[in-house]
């Protein structure tokens, strides 16, 4: 059935035109929630070179033509089960509005106040999430550059979702009952103020195959959000964090004399070490970030490895899809510019060898994967 529906799916590419785009972003841990403030800024670059977002040189959004103001609503019911209900609203009575900044292009960036949702469980509600900064961006066609500008260390949480016409009858009668996504449309990373301007780059075509997301990083990077998750308290003991920045820093090393396959043999070890101590250490918010950038930095396909898995799981008869496998495009980049100290390497999460890119699942994102709800 699985192979019926991305055939199907693929059929349509041809025509179908580009109705949703979107990529979210919200902080998912920061060392104090009990006041209000901006954790950190973002812009995006289009593939026309338009740029909307916070300019840092300016100290304030650009790019926009109009931007609106909303007032959060009080509590509103977002989602109902036979067990639970789940619910959204600001957290702060002085700091409840919503901005929507609309660009030339008629895209726009979405800054969400901060809010919790709650999940109520037989009339017992539990606090899921806490978002002190959230934005929702619109992507196009083509390449979205996102930039994010840390004001303090925090881990971010993100997720994209992307709709084509056409495709939504298929996709919602066939995947109505799932609730499972597979890793590699969301995730998590470490943002701090010295990384400077963090990138996420997504890639939209009307060919599935050209999708991918890339998130550029490098050893530098990682030590970075290593000490980050330090200042957050997410590392037990200073004897932990130094064995794990001796191994980044020997991985810098290596990395800088051009000497790839060795860091990435580092990086290998760093990444086992962190499994290792994980939950015990360190916690696994921050383990679960730096795999991110050690699989980007690898040059892993995550969503592939995601849509594996599930097709594993889902075809225990055997009738089952074979991936080929990926070699990164970022790596070569990478190497070829590796006498840099600010090299980037872009992980392409989602390649043409994948099954059909994991169409499916990208639409999926926008009707099953409630992660984030907003007022």
């Amino acid at each position: 059935m699985i192979i019926v529906l991305l055939t199907l799916l693929l059929s349509f590419s041809s025509y179908a035109s580009l109705r949703t785009c979107l990529i979210a972003l919200d902080d998912i841990l920061v060392k104090n929630y009990s006041y209000p403030r901006d954790v950190f800024y973002v812009s995006i670059q289009y593939n026309d070179g338009s740029i909307l977002g916070y300019d840092p040189t300016k100290s304030k959004f650009v790019g926009y033509k109009e931007v609106k103001t909303i007032k959060a609503t009080p509590p509103v019911k977002k989602y109902e089960e036979p067990e639970w209900i789940l619910y959204a609203w600001p957290l702060f009575e002085n700091y409840k509005n919503e901005y929507i900044y609309i660009g030339y292009n008629g895209l726009r960036i979405i800054k969400y106040p901060p809010s919790a949702s709650y999940d109520y469980d037989k009339g017992n509600p539990i606090e899921v999430g806490k978002y002190l900064t959230a934005y929702d961006i619109d992507c196009a066609e083509g390449k979205n550059t996102i930039k994010i500008m840390a004001n303090e260390p925090a881990i971010l949480g993100w997720d994209v979702s992307v709709l084509y016409e056409g495709w939504e009858e298929i996709v919602t009668n066939y995947f109505s009952d799932s609730l499972v996504v597979p890793e590699g449309l969301y995730g998590s990373f470490v943002i701090t103020p010295k990384m400077g301007q963090r990138e996420l780059i997504f890639y939209v075509d009307k060919d599935y195959t050209k999708i991918k997301i890339e998130l550029k990083t490098n050893p530098e990077v990682m030590m970075d959000a290593l000490k980050g998750c330090w200042e957050l308290g997410l590392i037990k003991n200073q004897g932990i964090l130094n064995s794990l920045l001796s191994k980044l820093q020997n991985a810098d090393k290596q990395y800088k004399m051009g000497n790839i396959d060795t860091a990435k043999n580092i990086i290998r070890a760093f990444s086992n070490e962190l499994s290792a101590i994980e939950g015990k250490q360190i916690d696994k918010e921050c383990v679960s970030a730096l795999q991110m950038d050690v699989k980007a930095f690898l040059g892993v396909n995550i969503v592939q490895e995601g849509l594996e898995k599930f097709i594993k799981e889902s075809e225990p008869s055997g009738d089952s899809l074979q991936l080929q496998s990926v070699k990164s495009e970022g790596t070569q980049a990478q190497a070829s510019d590796s006498s840099s100290s600010k090299v980037g390497s872009g992980c392409s999460m989602v390649s043409g060898s994948s099954v059909y890119d994991v169409f499916g699942w990208l639409v999926l994102g926008l009707f099953v994967l409630a992660r984030r709800f907003r007022v």
